[in-house]
């Protein structure tokens, strides 16, 4: 579906949520609220506007659906921006595909339409209501008086900017008079945060909290920079008046002005915003509106678009490389879409059966590393084995080599009689080394499987009745980072919430799938 842009210029605000929620059958992508010079001119502090902006959030994705991207230009409201032509002149939105009133145009002092139609050639003009301009209505609690400061600064990690977000940073808009201070978190920030290895990068957050600000109101200046520490600019910045915090963040604004104090700088002011509740919350969720919630939602779902086969993989079947870290989940999800339908090809089992005696590799592997790696059952002991390459990265390479080949030609032994013989379309290969051994080259995609570090190890412990330092070993020793496998998936899952979340994860992959299968044929 084509994007659409639509600009709504409101002036019964009273009656917001029926205003918004006609603009929904438009099919729109981002819908802009501004607001008719006649509103600031009956506001006797157009920065009261604070506590509507945000019930207007909270309530926009039930109003609009999530796939609207809702942004409030408090911009409109600014005594050199109360104009038509003053917002037509700085505004953000390059093109518009739907001008919205909530009015008649033809009320006397209306205005300002011919502007804002000259600048948007071609648009759609949609009058939402017949109500006279002049027939104002505003909610009671714009009405209370809200102090302005000329510096206001405020924090977070802003990834993937959603309605909370938004709260928080149109509140510190309408707070200051010149200039509003970002800090972006950024490095080891970030680390303890739900599927931080989702997390976009801090220029990329960065880039994105300067187009709304700039988006919503162009009248004031913006400094969004990455911090390293909780603290950022606030602890060297003179010229800082009010901070801004959340309820959850509450107690960083006491600390903030610690730090001042000791520095010799003047102690700000402390502005707190009440968390948005997450009305759609699951019970794997956080119940407020939350970055994590939004990292959730992105597990079992495409993390870039579909990409072409490379040219030396054949079109069928369609093979998904399946990576992961130990203790990640990989078997069950392997299992899932097994039944599912997909064909499995297991590498490491494969791995397993090669050691076996009367085996290609049984012979390469004894001849290279000698008989004292054999049991006295004539098996090779895997783990007589791994003292001597772990030791040493030589050997370990050279027994990689003769096992990685040997892997992958059973691999695609395997993969042939799964799609000729047992006509699967689909087919999942699950290697822990499948990045090192180059394999995921030879996918038409890669899916993972993550799970944090400390559960990780509390896995190996519990399932493998390993002790700590031996389960910290382990998990430390993996080839590959979190982030690393991450950065290699087009679909990334996670198994550290309930059985069912996990497997709402593999049917939404799934589902996706095979709809693009099918759309592709």
């Amino acid at each position: 579906m084509p994007s659409r842009t639509g600009i709504l210029t409101a002036v019964h605000l009273a009656n917001i949520a029926k205003t918004l929620s006609a603009t929904r059958p438009y099919a729109l992508s981002t819908l802009y609220l501004q607001f008719h010079p006649q509103v600031a001119a009956n506001v006797s502090c157009p920065r009261a506007l604070g506590r509507f902006v945000a019930s207007v959030y909270q309530s926009s994705v039930t109003w609009l659906g999530s796939e609207v991207d809702l942004r409030i230009v408090t911009g409109s409201l600014r005594p050199t921006g109360a104009s038509f032509e003053s917002i037509a002149n700085r505004a953000r939105p390059t093109t518009a595909d739907y001008l919205f009133y909530d009015y008649a145009l033809s009320s006397p002092g209306a205005g300002g339409e011919r502007c804002l139609a000259e600048r948007y050639p071609g648009v759609k003009v949609v009058e939402l209501d017949t109500l006279p301009v002049d027939q104002i209505s505003l909610p009671p609690e714009l009405d209370k008086q809200l102090q302005t400061y000329r510096n206001v600064v405020l924090g977070g990690t802003f990834d993937r900017i959603h309605a909370g977000h938004k709260v928080l940073l149109t509140q510190a808009v309408l707070l200051a008079t010149e200039r509003v201070v970002v800090g972006v978190t950024d490095g080891g920030m970030i680390k303890s945060k739900k599927l931080h290895e989702l997390i976009l990068p801090a220029a990329h957050r960065i880039e994105h909290v300067k187009e709304f600000l700039e988006d919503v109101d162009p009248f004031l200046r913006y400094e969004v920079v990455p911090i390293l520490d909780p603290f950022g600019p606030t602890a060297t910045d003179p010229d800082m008046d009010l901070i801004v915090v959340s309820t959850e963040t509450a107690r960083g604004g006491a600390k903030v002005n610690e730090l001042r104090a000791q520095n010799g700088l003047n102690q700000l002011e402390v502005h707190t915003i009440e968390l948005l509740d997450d009305e759609s919350t699951v019970e794997d969720k956080e119940d407020k509106i939350s970055s994590s919630n939004q990292r959730m939602d992105l597990l079992g779902t495409r993390l870039r678009p579909r990409r072409p086969a490379p040219a030396h993989i054949p079109p069928k079947p369609y093979i998904i490389g399946m990576i992961g870290g130990i203790a990640a989940g990989k078997s069950k999800m392997l299992e899932r879409f097994r039944e599912l339908g997909a064909g499995v090809v297991d590498c490491d089992k494969i791995g397993h059966q090669l050691y076996e005696p009367g085996e290609e590799c049984y012979e390469q592997v004894v001849a290279t590393f000698g008989r004292e790696i054999l049991a006295p059952d004539g098996k090779i002991n895997r783990r007589a084995l791994g003292a001597i390459v772990f030791a040493d990265r030589a050997k370990l390479d050279r027994l990689n080599e003769i096992m990685w080949k040997a892997i992958a030609k059973r691999a695609n032994e395997e993969i042939r009689t799964l799609h000729e013989q047992h006509g699967k379309q689909v087919v999942v290969m699950e290697a822990a080394v499948m990045l090192q051994a180059g394999w995921h080259k030879n996918c038409h995609e890669v899916w993972s499987c993550i799970v944090p570090r400390e559960e990780a190890i509390r896995r190996l412990m519990e399932r493998n009745q390993f002790e700590e330092r031996e389960a910290v070993r382990r998990v430390d020793a993996q080839p590959s980072s979190n982030e690393e496998i991450v950065q290699h998936s087009d679909i990334v899952f996670c198994t550290l919430w309930s059985y069912e979340y996990s497997q709402q994860q593999a049917e939404r992959a799934w589902s996706i799938l095979q709809q693009e299968m099918k759309l592709k044929l």
